[in-house]
C-alpha cells in the first residue's frame, strides 16, 4: 500500500513539476498543399523525447538548441527533418503521403499497419465528423461505414438508437456491437464523448472479431481517446442550437372536420353532432391546434473545455463537457455531464504507465414516445383546449376516449438517470527479450440506473400511482497480454497471447405505490399510498478467456492472420461452458508484385479473405435453471394458503449461440491515392439459435430456452473515397459508402413460424406484428393485405362478407368469406435491404464547407400513428387526417379510402397502413471560417461554424420522420412500427472554437 501511495506522489509530483528542455525557444506554423495550417502535427527535437504538436492552426512553440534539427511527422503527410540552423522561427510545408503505408490502425489487443490487415476493418476519421455537432456516438458513425446502419429510433435528446454491423444475428439475444474503450471491453456507446475521440475503428469480419469470442458475433466498435502532449494547451467549444419538426401531419380545420363528422353520422343514421351555426363559427375562429400545442421550437447547448499538456515524459489530459437540450416535444429535455482523465507517463525506456478516469451524469425527462403525440391527432379541433376552469379539458366529446394531450405532457413524469465512473489502469513493460512485452491492465465500471415514473391525478383517474427503480452495476476487468514483434530481411511476425477476466455483478429494487396521498411530492415520497408493491433482483456472471493472434507476413506482400480465443462463461451449464473460437485470415498485396507494378496503375492493391467463427451469450445469467412462482389456493373452504408452483423450466443443455462468417475484400489506390475503392462480400450464418420455446399446459406451460434454429446474412459493401480536386487552394474531399444486406430465418428447429409482438399498439393489433418463418427475414410484419374498396361492381362479392360498396376488402386466403386471423400473411419487412453515406468536404483558405448524406432503401414501416388519425374507430373515435377528403362516395366511386357505412370494419394491422420507410436525407450541412491568428496576435486560435441537420428528407413515408420507431433497439424481431413515434428534428447550431 505505502509503495502505491508513493507511486501516485511521484506521478502528481512530474505532472506538476515538468521541466522544459534547455534550449531556445523555437515557434513556427505547419500548413499543408493548401497554406491551410495543420493541426496535431508532431514535432519532436531530433534525437531527442523533447516534442510538442500543432494547435488547431498548425501553429508551435518549444525550446530546442541552435544547432538540432525538428521532426515534423502526421499521419497521411510526408515526414520532414528540417535544421533550426539557429533560427527562432521555423515554418513548414508538408506534402500528402498518398500511400500511407505506415498509417497504424487499432484492431483487437494492438496494432496494426493498415496496408497489413487481412480482415474486414473500417476507420472513422475525426476529420470525417469534425465539422459536424455530433453530441454521440451514434451521430459519428450513421452513414460513415458501409454495413454499418445506425438508425434513430427515437428523435428525442438522449433517445435510442439502433446501430447494426451486418445485420441482426440473436432473437433472444442483443445485436448491439460490442463497444471497446481504451481497452475496457463492453462501454456504454452513450457515455462516449466524440470530441475526446482519438481513433475510431470498426471491426466487421470474424477475422477481426473473433479475438473477442463469444462478444464478437455482433461487430466491435474500437475507440481510443485522446492523450495529452507536451507543451500547455487549453481549448474551448461551445455550441448553440435551435430545432422543428421535420414534418408534421395535415389534419382538417375545425370546421371542415365537423362537417365530416356531420356526414358520417348522415351516412350511418346518427344524429347530427355539430349545428350549421356552429360550423359556421369553427370556420370563421378556427379550433384548436393540437399539435402546436405539443410540439414547441427545441434549444440545446454543448460546452467543453480540454487542458492538457505535459512533460518530456508525462502527459495529462483533462476535459469536461455540458449537454443541454430541450426537445421538440414539450416539457421534454436531455442533460448530460462528462468529466475525462487520460494521464500517461514512461517511467524509462522500458517502463510505461497509464491512467484513464472518466465519470458521466445523464438525465432523461419525458424523452419516451407515445402518448401526447398519438392524442394530438386523436382529440377533436372543435374540442377546447382548456375548460372554464382554466385547467385542460378533461374529457372529449368528439374524438379520443383517452385524456387531453396536455395532460399527458404536464401530469406525468418519466425520468431516466445514469451515473457512470470508469476507471482504467495499466502498465507496459519492455521484456529482455527483444520484441517482447508485457501488458498488464485493469478496470472498474460503476453504473447507477434510476427509473422514475409518475402519474398524477388526471391521467389515473384520481388515483395517482408512482415507481422507483433502482440498480447498480459493476463490472471488473483484467486484461494480461503478451506482445511479441519481430521482423528478420523479408519475415515479420506480430504476435499476442492474452488472459482475461470479467465479472458482472447488477443488484436492483423496485418499488411501485397507487393511491398517493400527496402527489404533488411526486415519486420522492410514494409512502403514503392505498397500495403499493416492492421487489428486487440479483444477478451475476462471470468470463474467462484465454486469447492468441499470429500476423505474418512475407515481403510485406503475403500476409497471414490465424486467432483463436477460449471463452468460458457462467451462464452455462458445466457441460457446454467452454468454447472455442478461431479465424483464419489470408492477404495479398498485388500492388507489390512487379507485374502489376509494370501496369502503373495502382498505387496500392490488396485482395484478401476471411474465415472465422464467434458467439453469442444470448441467455440471462440463470436461464439454464427452473423458476419457481407463488400462488394461492383454498382447501376444503378454508381460507387460501400461500404456496410455490413451477415456472419456466429450465434447460441445462443451453450452449453458446455460434456464428460463421465468411468475407472477402478488395481494396484499390489509383493516383498516388486521389482514388481510393474498397468492396467486399460477405457471409454469415448463426446456428443453435436461442428461442423461448412453448411447453405444453400437461408439461407444465411456460416457456423454455433452447437451441433450435438458424440465422443468415449475407451482402455487399463498396466505399470509395478521395481528393478529386486539390489546386490553387482549394480542396474536395469525399467519401461514399453503400452496403447491401439480406436477412434470412433458415431454421426454427422444425417449428413452423413463431409470432413475435411488440404491445405498442394498444388494442391496434388483432394477433403478433411480426412472425418469424424460414426463408424470411427477422422482423416480417404479419398482417392482412388490403386490396383496397369494394367498387360497385363487386356488390355481391362484398355481400358474402357482410359488407357493401366503399367497405375496406381485405384478401381472403382461405376462402371462408371471412377476413379472420387465418388469412394474415407476410406484408412486408423491416430491415433494409441497402443503406449508405455520401460525405464532402470543401476547403478554401480558411473557410470550410461540409455536406453529408445518409440514406435507407427497401424498407417498409408499420405507421399505427396515420392508421388510428384515419381510421375512425377504436379509441380515436373519428377521422382527423386532411387525406379522409378523398373518401369513398357518390360520385369518388374509384377511391380507395372507405365510405361512411353501417358496415364498416377497418383492420389496422394491414397493408393500408404499410408504407414505404426509405429515404435520403441531407443529414448535415457545415459553413465554418478559421480567424487568422493574426486578428488575435498569433496567441490563440479561433474558429467559428454554422450547422444545419436533417435539412432535407426525401422520402414517400406520410408519417413526420422515416427514421423514428415506437420500437427500441432492444429487439430486431418486432421493429419499425410507427405509433407516436418521437421524430427527429431539424437543428441549426452555432458554435465557436477558441484554443490557446
Amino acid at each position: 500500500m505505502k509503495r502505491t501511495v508513493k507511486f501516485f506522489i511521484v506521478l502528481l509530483l512530474l505532472c506538476e513539476g515538468y521541466a522544459f528542455a534547455q534550449g531556445t525557444r523555437v515557434t513556427g506554423k505547419v500548413t499543408g498543399p493548401d497554406n491551410q495550417g495543420l493541426p496535431g502535427v508532431n514535432v519532436q527535437v531530433s534525437g531527442t523525447t523533447t516534442g510538442t504538436s500543432t494547435d488547431a492552426s498548425g501553429n508551435f512553440s518549444l525550446n530546442a538548441a541552435g544547432t538540432t534539427s525538428l521532426v515534423f511527422s502526421n499521419i497521411g503527410y510526408v515526414s520532414q527533418t528540417v535544421p533550426v540552423n539557429g533560427r527562432s522561427v521555423v515554418n513548414v510545408q508538408m506534402a500528402e503521403d498518398q500511400k500511407t503505408l505506415n498509417e497504424v490502425v487499432v484492431v483487437g489487443y494492438g496494432t496494426q499497419r493498415k496496408t497489413d490487415v487481412t480482415g474486414a476493418l473500417t476507420a472513422i476519421s475525426t476529420k470525417e465528423f469534425a465539422q459536424q455537432p455530433v453530441t454521440r456516438l451514434d451521430q459519428v458513425l450513421q452513414g460513415r461505414a458501409a454495413g454499418v446502419q445506425v438508425t434513430q429510433t427515437n428523435g428525442a435528446p438522449g433517445g435510442d438508437a439502433r446501430i447494426r454491423i451486418r445485420g441482426a444475428n440473436s432473437v433472444l439475444g442483443n445485436n448491439d456491437p460490442l463497444y471497446v474503450v481504451d481497452g475496457y471491453v463492453g462501454a456504454n456507446f452513450n457515455f462516449v464523448n466524440p470530441n475526446d475521440i482519438e481513433t475510431l475503428q470498426i471491426l466487421k469480419d470474424a477475422a477481426s472479431t473473433s479475438i473477442y469470442g463469444s462478444r464478437g458475433a455482433n461487430g466491435v466498435v474500437i475507440i481510443t481517446t485522446k492523450k495529452g502532449a507536451r507543451g500547455l494547451k487549453v481549448n474551448y467549444e461551445g455550441q448553440f442550437s435551435i430545432s422543428e419538426n421535420i414534418k408534421r401531419y395535415d389534419v382538417l380545420p375545425a370546421g371542415e372536420f365537423a362537417e365530416i363528422v356531420n356526414a358520417r353520422a348522415t351516412a350511418t343514421g346518427s344524429n347530427l353532432p355539430f349545428t350549421s351555426d356552429q360550423i359556421a363559427q369553427f370556420k370563421q375562429n378556427g379550433g384548436t391546434d393540437w399539435q402546436s400545442l405539443v410540439f414547441r421550437q427545441g434549444s440545446g447547448q454543448q460546452h467543453q473545455i480540454t487542458l492538457s499538456g505535459g512533460s518530456e515524459k508525462t502527459t495529462f489530459l483533462i476535459s469536461g463537457n455540458y449537454l443541454n437540450q430541450n426537445g421538440i416535444v414539450n416539457n421534454s429535455g436531455f442533460k448530460r455531464y462528462i468529466l475525462r482523465t487520460n494521464i500517461n507517463t514512461q517511467i524509462n525506456d522500458k517502463l510505461s504507465l497509464r491512467l484513464n478516469l472518466w465519470g458521466t451524469r445523464s438525465q432523461n425527462h419525458n424523452t419516451l414516445d407515445g402518448g401526447a403525440i398519438v392524442q394530438a391527432l386523436a382529440w377533436a379541433p372543435t374540442t377546447p383546449a382548456y375548460g372554464s376552469d382554466g385547467q385542460p379539458t378533461f374529457t372529449d366529446p368528439i374524438g379520443s376516449v383517452y385524456r387531453n394531450p396536455l395532460d399527458y405532457l404536464y401530469d406525468q413524469s418519466v425520468d431516466q438517470n445514469r451515473t457512470g465512473l470508469n476507471i482504467n489502469g495499466g502498465l507496459n513493460y519492455k521484456l529482455p527479450i527483444k520484441g517482447l512485452s508485457l501488458d498488464l491492465q485493469y478496470a472498474v465500471n460503476y453504473l447507477n440506473a434510476q427509473n422514475l415514473n409518475l402519474n398524477g391525478k388526471r391521467l389515473s383517474n384520481n388515483v395517482p400511482t408512482a415507481s422507483r427503480y433502482s440498480a447498480e452495476q459493476v463490472t471488473l476487468q483484467n486484461t494480461n497480454s503478451l506482445n511479441y514483434d519481430l521482423k528478420v530481411g523479408d519475415h515479420s511476425i506480430n504476435a499476442v497471447a492474452v488472459l482475461e477476466t470479467q465479472q458482472f455483478t447488477d443488484q436492483n429494487f423496485t418499488a411501485s405505490a397507487s393511491g398517493l396521498r400527496f402527489p404533488q411530492l411526486g415519486y420522492d415520497n410514494i409512502g403514503g399510498n392505498t397500495a403499493a408493491t416492492v421487489s428486487s433482483g440479483y444477478q451475476k456472471w462471470t468470463l474467462l478467456s484465454l486469447l492468441g493472434r499470429i500476423n505474418y507476413g512475407f515481403k510485406d506482400k503475403y500476409l497471414v492472420t490465424a486467432a483463436v480465443r477460449r471463452d468460458g462463461s457462467s451462464k452455462f451449464g458445466s457441460a457446454n461452458r467452454y468454447s472455442v473460437f478461431p479465424s483464419l485470415a489470408l492477404g495479398w498485396r498485388l500492388s507489390e508484385e512487379e507485374f502489376i507494378k509494370n501496369l502503373n496503375v495502382f498505387s496500392n492493391l490488396k485482395l484478401r479473405g476471411s474465415w472465422g467463427m464467434t458467439g453469442s451469450q444470448a441467455i440471462n445469467p440463470y436461464a439454464t435453471l427452473s423458476t419457481y412462482g407463488t400462488t394461492s389456493v383454498a382447501f376444503n373452504n378454508s381460507a387460501a394458503t400461500a404456496g410455490v408452483i413451477l415456472g419456466n423450466p429450465g434447460n441445462p443443455d443451453l450452449k453458446w449461440e455460434t456464428t460463421k462468417q465468411v468475407d472477402v475484400g478488395l481494396e484499390m489506390e489509383f493516383l498516388n491515392g486521389r482514388l481510393r475503392i474498397e468492396a467486399d462480400y460477405f457471409k454469415k450464418n448463426t446456428t443453435d439459435l436461442l428461442l423461448n420455446v412453448a411447453i405444453p399446459s400437461y408439461a407444465g406451460g411456460g416457456t423454455q430456452a433452447r437451441n433450435v434454429g438458424e440465422v443468415e446474412n449475407t451482402g455487399f459493401e463498396f466505399s470509395i473515397g478521395g481528393t478529386p480536386i486539390d489546386k490553387a487552394g482549394f480542396r474536395w474531399e469525399t467519401n461514399l459508402n453503400l452496403s447491401t444486406l439480406q436477412n434470412k430465418v433458415i431454421s426454427l428447429g422444425g417449428l413452423p413460424r413463431l409470432g413475435q409482438g411488440t404491445g405498442v399498439g394498444g388494442g391496434m393489433s388483432s394477433t403478433n406484428e411480426f412472425m418469424l418463418m424460414p426463408g424470411e427475414p427477422l422482423g416480417s410484419y404479419w398482417g392482412l393485405k388490403y386490396l383496397g374498396t369494394f367498387k360497385p361492381n363487386e356488390a355481391d362479392l362484398a355481400a358474402q362478407f357482410g359488407r357493401v360498396p366503399g367497405d375496406p376488402r381485405y384478401q381472403d386466403l382461405n376462402g371462408d368469406n371471412a377476413i379472420t386471423t387465418d388469412d394474415f400473411q407476410i406484408i412486408g419487412r423491416a430491415f433494409p435491404k441497402a443503406t449508405g453515406g455520401w460525405n464532402n468536404t470543401f476547403t478554401y483558405k480558411g473557410l470550410t464547407l461540409n455536406v453529408f448524406f445518409n440514406g435507407v432503401f427497401g424498407v417498409d414501416k408499420l405507421n399505427y400513428t396515420r392508421a388510428a388519425a384515419l381510421s375512425g374507430s377504436g379509441d380515436a373515435r373519428q377521422f382527423i387526417l386532411s387525406e379522409i377528403r378523398d373518401y369513398y362516395r357518390p360520385g369518388n366511386e374509384t377511391s380507395d379510402i372507405p365510405a361512411f357505412t353501417r358496415t364498416y370494419q377497418p383492420f389496422t394491422q394491414s397493408s393500408r397502413f404499410l408504407e414505404n420507410g426509405s429515404f435520403v436525407r441531407l443529414k448535415n450541412v457545415s459553413l465554418s471560417y478559421t480567424v487568422p491568428t493574426g486578428f488575435i496576435q498569433n496567441k490563440a486560435n479561433l474558429r467559428v461554424f454554422f450547422s444545419a441537420t436533417n435539412l432535407l428528407t426525401i422520402t414517400k413515408y406520410k408519417g413526420p420522420d422515416p427514421e423514428s420507431a415506437r420500437v427500441g433497439s432492444n429487439t430486431d424481431t418486432a421493429i419499425g412500427i410507427d405509433y407516436g413515434s418521437y421524430p427527429n428534428s431539424k437543428t441549426y447550431t452555432l458554435g465557436v472554437n477558441l484554443g490557446f
